[in-house]
């Protein structure tokens, strides 16, 4: 195996860190339109034809993966330093891959609507390696008409479609086009994945019909940095058909994922109150106090790079308490079930599970969770319910709240929540929600999803069955 000639690419932006964007395989440079005019004012961009793609030469032989990354590592080389590199879908498998086999070569990862590549699964593995026998049959056109409508959510604008189509029709060719489905057909970067140490956004569309939800979140949860990221109406080709949000993310992570100036602190004096009697020393802690993790926003960062007026931008981002209204109405559908499930939601950021929030422009955009306040007056309840997806966590603001978790049909633990008292139930496990006081109880609601999936409820519940149609 040896490197390919060096790819062919389009470059924009001059001043910034280095962001490297590598194409899926049905793809090239064009792919990365909207990302090569977002990205450029605060970074340099470079997006490539990979080796047998677009304008690149075709490689002598099968470059394999390693191959592919080597390639990639020249040109971050031949501009110097390391680089935050973008993946899609097969670029982001290159990615992944060039990550473990020259890490000091890249800043970050941003791994979007990918896979740890298709020989993790031997069905898949073996329909990668026939695409090559499908291209030579069909032409070019043809494939691409046939595959293009699936790599988008349903629905796509047809004019998104046919741009689609049309890039990969110009793109692929054999043996290039051979070659990278074989390096996919070869290749299960899973058991690989907790060696990657860099920080990674891992972002998959809502509507990936090829790679899908489940990957991604096995990719980010793999890698030891990994945060990942679900994007609304998108499907396989999140960067091409939400491409404002997806910059939007990828912006928040170059910032989160710059390198920092170590910082040498003073140490603190000790504290008495912790002193071991009678000695006088100081109790340390036996493991640091790890950091905090940061994690990206979507809401524009557009006003800011660009130099708008600063007090509006901060203004856009606040959510103040006398703009909120106790809303009965959200969940007002519940009621069928019982007059106990009357309750009213304060939101803050974001859309909650089963309601609908997306056209308020007084509620804060969702990046990685929502977050609101629930109002349960006197004898009110949230029923019985499991969020599959994602954890929810319950802060108690005002009176008390007894929270239920429940296992199976009659087992279950009841627990008194009163004033900044706080739970955190993970996904998959069942709770409950009761306000057993004579007073108003309030407290804080976070998921930790732009958008949890609607919650089930079991069979013995009244709420079973119960929709808002």
């Amino acid at each position: 195996m040896t490197a390919p000639a060096t790819p062919y690419v389009t470059e924009a932006g001059t001043e910034g860190p280095l962001v490297l964007c590598l194409h899926g395989i049905g793809s090239s440079s064009a792919s990365f339109a909207a990302q090569l005019a977002g990205l450029s004012p605060v970074a340099r961009v470079v997006a490539w034809d990979a080796p047998g793609y677009g304008r690149s030469a075709d490689p002598d032989t099968a470059p394999g993966l390693d191959g592919y990354a080597d390639a990639a590592a020249g040109l971050i080389r031949a501009r110097g330093g390391s680089a935050h590199v973008i993946g899609v879908s097969w670029g982001g498998v290159i990615a992944l891959r060039l990550a473990l086999r020259h890490p000091d070569l890249v800043a970050s990862l941003v791994v979007a609507d990918s896979t740890r590549g298709s020989g993790a699964d031997p069905e898949k593995a073996a329909a990668m390696r026939g695409r090559a026998a499908e291209l030579a049959e069909a032409g070019p056109r043809a494939f691409a008409e046939a595959r293009a409508p699936r790599l988008l959510a349903p629905g796509a604008p047809d004019e998104l479609v046919e741009a689609v189509t049309a890039t990969m029709a110009d793109s692929i060719r054999l043996p290039g086009y051979g070659h990278a489905a074989a390096s996919m057909a070869d290749t299960d970067l899973g058991p690989e994945l907790a060696a990657i140490t860099q920080p990674a956004l891992v972002l998959c569309g809502e509507e990936d019909r090829i790679t899908g939800v489940a990957e991604s979140q096995l990719i980010a949860g793999a890698m030891p940095k990994g945060v990942f990221v679900i994007l609304s109406g998108a499907g396989h080709l999140a960067n091409q058909e939400q491409p404002a949000a997806f910059n939007d993310w990828v912006r928040a992570h170059l910032r989160i994922a710059r390198p920092r100036p170590r910082v040498r602190l003073r140490p603190r004096p000790p504290d008495p109150r912790t002193a071991d009697a009678p000695t006088g020393r100081a109790r340390t802690a036996s493991t640091p106090i790890p950091l905090r993790k940061e994690h990206p926003v979507p809401i524009s960062t557009d006003p800011y790079v660009q130099g708008d007026d600063l007090a509006a931008y901060t203004d856009s981002l606040i959510a103040t308490k006398d703009s909120r209204d106790a809303d009965f109405d959200t969940l007002s559908f519940q009621t069928k079930a019982g007059p106990q499930y009357r309750r009213a939601q304060i939101r803050y950021v974001g859309s909650g599970a089963t309601g609908n929030h997306e056209g308020d422009s007084r509620i804060l955009p969702s990046g990685g969770f929502t977050f609101s306040n629930m109002l349960l007056p006197p004898g009110a309840e949230g029923p019985e319910h499991t969020h599959h997806d994602v954890e929810e966590a319950f802060f108690v603001l005002e009176g008390q709240v007894r929270v239920g978790i429940h296992r199976g049909d009659g087992e279950a633990e009841y627990r008194t929540l009163g004033y900044r008292d706080m739970i955190v139930v993970p996904a998959g496990v069942a709770r409950s929600l009761k306000n057993e006081g004579d007073t108003d109880a309030l407290f804080c609601v976070i998921i930790g999803t732009r958008k949890p999936q609607i919650p089930t409820y079991p069979e013995h519940s009244p709420m079973h069955g119960v929709t808002r149609d």
